[in-house]
């Protein structure tokens, strides 16, 4: 087991997977953009068969692409390439725009997705725009996810308590199955997911290590909680000065990761069969 801290050593599991990430980032536009003209020029109706063939190859061009984003960023942070940009920024400015990209899908599922205005008006948190956007985004992928039908997902901010003083609280609430106590830790190593995400989900197992990563780097903190019965919730926090982000940077925990090549190549090629089969 080897340790995610950033690390400017050469490591040809890292290496090789930046390689072919990059090499199929190139192959996967050509192919969405020819699904994209063919559904646009001879669209099928979406209940034939036709329709569903095409639907499919087109939702898991966007599986495979999520995938090498993944992987990328997780070769960056191993690498210790990961940087982020520290300004200020407006907490419900980062809500609006994670909940925004992510309606259209919930909304395809049937699930409610709204954010709360904080009255009155947070600081701003000193944050990696992006990034901070990304963390968010990634805790409401996973929210849809688990979220079944009819159900709601609710983005809120605070002032943080506590050992977060100095900090903005963001939850992001699901009303889904809820995550096993025993895995609310788990959750957020490389390449491990829930029971119940195990079963039902495709994804690579990076998304919740990356959001850790990422708020960490930050100088924030991010945990989860799920009582029996009310779904889950997931905060992070973002400081809102730069000396407590300087601090939270020094105290951030190390992330570990193992088997990165090999739980890679066996996900890829998951996908692969499930795009070209």
């Amino acid at each position: 087991m080897r340790s995610c801290s950033p690390t400017h050593d050469t490591d040809p599991d890292q290496m090789l997977a930046s390689y072919m990430s990059h090499e199929l980032r190139a192959p996967l536009i050509s192919i969405r953009s020819a699904l994209g003209i063919l559904d646009e020029q001879f669209g099928a109706p979406p209940d034939s068969d036709a329709g569903q063939i095409l639907s499919l190859a087109l939702k898991n061009t966007e599986r495979l692409d999520a995938l090498i984003t993944d992987i990328l960023d997780y070769g960056r942070l191993q690498a210790g390439r990961m940087t982020m940009a520290a300004n200020a920024e407006r907490p419900e400015g980062l809500m609006q725009e994670a909940v925004e990209s992510m309606r259209p899908w919930a909304q395809a599922k049937g699930v409610l997705i709204a954010w709360a205005k904080p009255e009155p008006p947070l600081p701003p948190c000193i944050a990696d725009r992006r990034r901070a956007v990304q963390v968010l985004v990634n805790l409401l992928s996973n929210a849809i996810k688990f979220t079944p039908e009819g159900g709601r997902i609710a983005v809120s901010a605070e002032p943080g308590s506590g050992e977060d003083l100095g900090a903005v609280a963001f939850t992001v609430r699901d009303t889904g199955p809820g995550i096993p106590g025993n895995d609310l830790e788990r959750i957020f190593r490389c390449f491990e997911q829930s029971a119940l995400g195990a079963k039902t989900s495709r994804g690579t197992g990076l998304g919740l290590t990356l959001a850790k990563a990422m708020v960490e780097l930050q100088g924030g903190r991010i945990w989860a909680q799920s009582p029996p019965g009310m779904g889950a919730a997931f905060t992070f926090t973002l400081p809102t000065s730069r000396s407590a982000a300087a601090f939270g940077r020094e105290r951030g925990g190390r992330t570990q990761y193992h088997g990165l090549l090999v739980r890679w190549c066996r996900r890829l090629n998951s996908f692969m069969l499930a795009l070209f089969a």
